[in-house]
């Protein structure tokens, strides 16, 4: 059954495109949008790698050796190739941008920014499996965070709106739904989300 199996994101994304150069006047068919796509996407996943490097590091050298390894290694640039249609063509945007959106909300502790990273992974799951590896990754980086005992309000404000939005936006997909409450894939995030919460109160009552 495709419209309960295929991840719409890269659909709705030349979609959008289509209705964009459209409205700019800039009428292109809709194929060429589809092979074009790829190499397009791959602009933005440079950008977001330098903005994720600066971001976490605070030093534009690195952010921009950091675009630059994006723009050479060989996996990604056969993932990025004109006519290369296929769900990586805007999931690895997707991932990177939502790291870079984390770090942020992180580093500011944000609703806005927590908010625009929910949203960036609510974009990641309508777009490819892979999103498996953003509830992992978040979740890991939260614990250990409290391991060295750099956890803090920011995070803790970013980490409970992340989860909670983002599993509820994550339900919203026809074959996600309720795999979000019981695959096993999920079960690092709610564990997390259970662990700040205890360490927080313990915090409020010291």
């Amino acid at each position: 059954v495709v419209g309960g199996t295929v991840y719409p994101g890269i659909m709705f994304t030349s979609v959008i495109m289509k209705h964009i150069t459209d409205f700019l006047g800039m009428p292109i068919d809709i194929r060429n949008i589809c092979v074009l796509l790829a190499p397009f996407m791959s602009i933005f996943q440079c950008i977001s790698t330098y903005l994720f490097t600066v971001e976490a590091t605070n030093r534009v050298d690195a952010g921009l050796y950091s675009a630059l390894f994006m723009a050479v290694v060989p996996s990604i640039i056969s993932r990025g190739v004109a006519g290369s249609y296929d769900n990586e063509a805007v999931a690895v945007w997707a991932l990177m941008n939502t790291f870079y959106l984390w770090i942020k909300a992180c580093n500011t502790g944000s609703i806005l920014w927590s908010v625009a990273c929910t949203l960036n992974y609510f974009y990641m799951v309508l777009s490819w499996g892979g999103y498996n590896f953003i509830i992992n990754m978040i979740p890991v980086f939260v614990l250990g965070t409290m391991f060295i005992q750099k956890f803090n309000t920011k995070i803790y404000i970013a980490y409970s709106i992340f989860y909670t939005l983002g599993s509820l936006m994550a339900m919203l997909i026809t074959f996600v739904n309720y795999q979000v409450i019981r695959s096993s894939e999920h079960l690092a995030s709610h564990i997390t989300f259970v662990a700040v919460n205890i360490y927080m109160l313990i915090e409020v009552i010291r």
